[in-house]
């Protein structure tokens, strides 16, 4: 029996390691098949696995000048996103970690609690003062409406990273006559790199892929790839070819800005654990 469990312990992780890809790819595989399809063979019942493949799909969403757009609208989106959410991060992860706050730990709680609520229960009351301040339907509008999510997890983050690096340091910067602003950017920066990186990419794919505030804060300037995907639905009907080819497009940006970073990621994701 002792043999037995210590064979299960040792393949088991294996077999829900394995299953849980197979849930992952095919979705992927499914999505990749269909875009490569011409429209007759989408609906074939039961669904075809051999097929004449075809790059119309893509060469038709390609050449879709609202689609372009998008991609561009939310690479910059993104990049705007990031540089805002790291920037603020930094800044109040490591306040947290060099000063004694009063009510840090309601703080963090509070952050937590932001980070859990619905993106788009933020949209109706910033519709109007959007308006009145002239962001509404802009790139820097949108970006700034996601630090109401990237912003509580980007310091959850941090914060954790920073943590992880001994207070002494701090003691020895004071003692050579850093500020806090050098300590920051010239020490602890350096350090936690990878830490920055992983949160980086996270944020990244989940503004890449928000769609409720998109919906509620673009008219036609900037809206983001989401939206571009979404055109190829109509009123009665869906264009499952662009829509697919679409979303394989709009997959390759992350993948190779994980792939590329991907060392990085698996660092700063054991770099440290989260702490309240």
């Amino acid at each position: 029996m002792t043999n037995r469990k210590r064979i299960k312990e040792l393949i088991l992780p294996y077999i829900v390691s394995i299953i849980a890809i197979i849930l992952t790819l095919i979705p992927i595989y499914w999505l990749l098949i269909t875009s490569l399809k011409k429209k007759k063979d989408s609906f074939t019942r039961p669904p075809k696995f051999i097929f004449e493949p075809t790059f119309e799909n893509f060469i038709k969403v390609w050449n879709n000048d609202f689609y372009a757009q998008t991609i561009f609208n939310s690479l910059l989106i993104t990049l705007i996103g990031i540089i805002i959410s790291i920037f603020i991060a930094l800044l109040c992860a490591y306040g947290l970690k060099r000063y004694k706050i009063k009510f840090k730990s309601a703080f963090m709680k509070w952050l937590l609690v932001a980070y859990m609520l619905p993106e788009f229960l933020f949209v109706l009351p910033m519709y109007s003062i959007y308006q009145s301040l002239g962001i509404y339907d802009t790139h820097f509008g949108l970006a700034l409406m996601y630090q109401v999510h990237v912003l509580p997890f980007s310091i959850w983050m941090l914060r954790s990273f920073f943590d992880e690096i001994p207070s002494e340091i701090d003691d020895a910067a004071l003692i050579d006559g850093c500020r806090p602003l050098t300590t920051l950017f010239k020490i602890y920066v350096p350090i936690v790199i990878p830490g920055i990186v992983a949160t980086s990419v996270l944020n990244a794919i989940w503004m890449w892929n928000e769609l409720a505030i998109a919906i509620g804060l673009t008219f036609s300037e900037a809206h983001p790839v989401t939206l571009g995907i979404s055109q190829f639905r109509g009123y009665a009907s869906i264009d499952w070819g662009g829509m697919t080819a679409s979303s394989v497009i709009a997959l390759v940006p992350l993948i190779l800005f994980s792939l590329f970073a991907q060392k990085h990621i698996v660092k700063g994701l054991t770099l440290g654990s989260v702490k309240a």
